[in-house]
């Protein structure tokens, strides 16, 4: 965002100064303000000097007051005869009007011309405006004859002038304070957006200062609140579900007293093993209700380094795991619970498949790891489904693994969340002509 606002500030600065330059250049002064003030004070001195003078005395003044291309002289017919005058011509016959308080305005003529006789103003490119400009004046006297004269003049400044003075004068400033501005209204939005990923993951952060404009506060607080209530919520349904799967142990106890006693039979055997298996469950929902309440610390970690251990650990249990190792990526996680996913998935193709395969690439925006085994596969219809906690599929067991909870339908529901709590996903894919892909999609940071 900020980025884009000083992107923006500077094209604004940029599209202002150009149509000043050009309002500049078409409707302001032609004239260079010195030069336009020297012109017309020597035509107020000459028409005084032919006005009061006598002939003789006047003419030789005004021979002295021809220097180089500037003409001053006396006749019977004007140099300029009259025509429109344009805005600029009009203005300077303004300017002289008001020095010579007795001359009519329309016994005076003025053209600005560039020194070849063309035209005064150009288009803002063209090359003639850089030719000299000249200003032809006739003043009709009180006895019939003419005051004519023939100037040159300084144009005003160019528009490359303008332009190599506006922008580093009020340019520039304008634009350093603003990005300052900017730079405090967006820190504060990035960091809150640093927080946001972070709390998505699954990471608690501390309160966030309160900094920057109004808005960003009010933003900030509400965040901090935000997190608090959420830490209340998952801490108060963690102990309701754990203080429940708790107390579900004494009926369960008392269940397994009082069938005990009865006479031995299958009934008493059949009810015996269904008290075992709630009792299993019962344990596992603890479990993993105090699993997913620890908070584990993020660190960047090296994903390559964790599946050699997982690799490492299976070949000493002679579990027929493949895995080569691959080149080091470092991503930031919390390794234990990532670990933990890892091994449900293993655990998963060595329990029902028999085998698996690891792999791990770089991809564009993270890392991909692959579980692959040469099992019947899942339904297309329930590769979604698996993921659900307690659903069991009715497959037979292939692998010599007893990991804790085999069979209960949480495995995959335990990884899932914590590949997601890690802003990663993971997709089931059967593979042809047999066999099941695990795919773990996770960010580099």
């Amino acid at each position: 965002m900020a980025n884009q606002l000083a992107l923006l500030l500077i094209v604004a600065l940029m599209i202002s100064n150009m149509i000043a330059m050009v309002v500049v250049q078409f409707t302001g002064s032609l004239l260079h303000p010195v030069s336009r003030s020297f012109s017309l004070e020597r035509l107020a001195i000459a028409y005084q000097a032919a006005n009061r003078l006598l002939p003789a005395d006047a003419r030789l003044l005004l021979k002295t007051m021809n220097h180089g291309d500037a003409r001053f002289w006396l006749s019977d017919r004007p140099e300029v005869a009259p025509f429109g005058m344009l805005p600029e011509e009009r203005r300077l016959r303004e300017d002289l009007i008001s020095r010579l308080s007795a001359v009519r305005g329309d016994n005076i003529v003025m053209q600005l011309e560039s020194a070849d006789g063309g035209f005064a103003r150009w288009h803002l490119f063209s090359a003639a405006r850089k030719d000299p400009l000249r200003l032809r004046t006739s003043i009709l006297l009180p006895d019939g004859r003419y005051l004519n004269a023939v100037q040159p003049t300084l144009q005003a400044y160019q528009w490359s002038s303008l332009l190599s003075y506006s922008l580093p004068v009020t340019s520039v400033p304008v634009l350093l304070i603003v990005l300052f501005f900017i730079r405090r209204v967006t820190q504060p939005v990035k960091t809150l957006a640093t927080a946001t990923e972070k709390l998505s993951r699954g990471e608690w952060v501390a309160a966030l200062p309160l900094s920057g404009p109004y808005e960003a506060r009010e933003l900030t607080q509400a965040f901090n609140v935000m997190q608090e209530r959420i830490a209340r919520h998952i801490e108060g349904r963690t102990r309701m579900l754990a203080a429940l799967s708790h107390d579900l142990n004494t009926p369960l106890t008392e269940l397994r007293l009082q069938v005990e006693l009865l006479e031995p039979g299958d009934a008493r055997d059949d009810m015996l093993e269904s008290l075992s298996e709630l009792s299993a469950m019962v344990s596992e929902t603890l479990n993993f209700i105090r699993d997913d309440a620890v908070q584990e610390q993020t660190c960047r970690h090296s994903i390559t380094a964790l599946l050699d251990d997982l690799a490492r650990r299976y070949r000493t249990l002679g579990q027929p795991l493949i895995w080569q190792s691959a080149e080091q990526i470092a991503i930031r996680c919390r390794p234990l619970a990532l670990k933990r996913a890892l091994t449900n998935l293993i655990d998963n193709a060595l329990f029902y498949a028999g085998d698996a395969t690891l792999s791990l690439e770089r991809t564009a925006v993270g890392v991909r790891i692959e579980i692959r085994d040469h099992g019947k596969g899942i339904a297309p219809a329930l590769l979604e489904q698996v993921f659900e906690p307690f659903v069991q599929l009715d497959h037979q067991r292939k692998g010599g693994n007893n990991r804790a909870g085999a069979g209960w339908g949480l495995g995959l529901s335990i990884a899932r969340a914590c590949i997601h709590a890690h802003g990663g996903e993971l997709i089931l894919e059967n593979r042809p002509p047999a066999g099941l892909c695990a795919i773990v999609l996770l960010p580099l940071s």
